[in-house]
């Protein structure tokens, strides 16, 4: 009997000190996979951050000094873009923004009516645009015949997905005609635009 009882307690002891080792293992466990999830979400960018074009400086062109009023290219540099993401153009009628994903026509500060592919969409005053083309992304004035261009209104940003494009309503979305690449002005259009109060969202080719 005596020792039955003591075979008990000396199994009930094991067992209790075996529990006492492996519960902090899996508490650390529990742990580091919540730790793990928090990372994660936390990793993921912000969606839909809204960056005004040149700051205060807005996006204007000074004609006594000949040149932009901010340095674009260097405040784009500073900056992190992601798909949903908005700029902010607070300009004045006699400016216009274009935005393109050829790297050609920005070069070129605009569009001549030759054989270049690729999408492009001109807007003038206030506009609001939405990052929606992943990758290189083009901004430049088409005012001036392209000199305001030529003489800093213009950067490029590198658009990275991010949390992807917000789901909009199919009733939102007006589609063109598709362009060929390779073709004049006339066959060169967005995919598609989104308009609704005030913004733009553009899909280039």
């Amino acid at each position: 009997m005596m020792h039955a009882m003591s075979y008990l307690v000396s199994t009930s002891m094991a067992v209790g000190l075996l529990l006492g080792a492996v519960s902090p293992t899996v508490k650390a466990a529990s742990s580091n996979a919540t730790a793990s999830r928090n990372t994660t979400a936390s990793a993921l960018p912000p969606f839909g951050t809204n960056h005004t074009v040149g700051d205060g400086a807005g996006w204007l062109f000074d004609g006594k000094a000949n040149a932009s009023t901010a340095n674009y290219s260097a405040w784009a540099a500073n900056r992190t873009f992601y798909l949903g993401d908005y700029l902010s153009f607070k300009t004045r009628t006699d400016n216009t923004v274009v935005h393109t994903t050829n790297s050609t026509i920005y070069k070129l500060c605009g569009y001549d009516g030759g054989a270049i592919g690729g999408g492009w969409k001109a807007e003038e005053a206030f506009l609001t645009v939405m990052l929606a083309a992943e990758g290189a992304n083009y901004f430049f004035s088409g005012a001036g015949e392209g000199e305001h261009c030529r003489r800093g209104m213009r950067f490029d940003v590198t658009v990275a997905r991010g949390r992807g494009l917000p789901q909009i309503p199919p009733s939102y979305y007006e589609p063109l005609s598709g362009g060929t690449a390779g073709t004049g002005l006339g066959e060169v259009v967005p995919m598609w635009v989104a308009v609704n109060v005030g913004f733009a969202v553009l899909l280039m080719l």
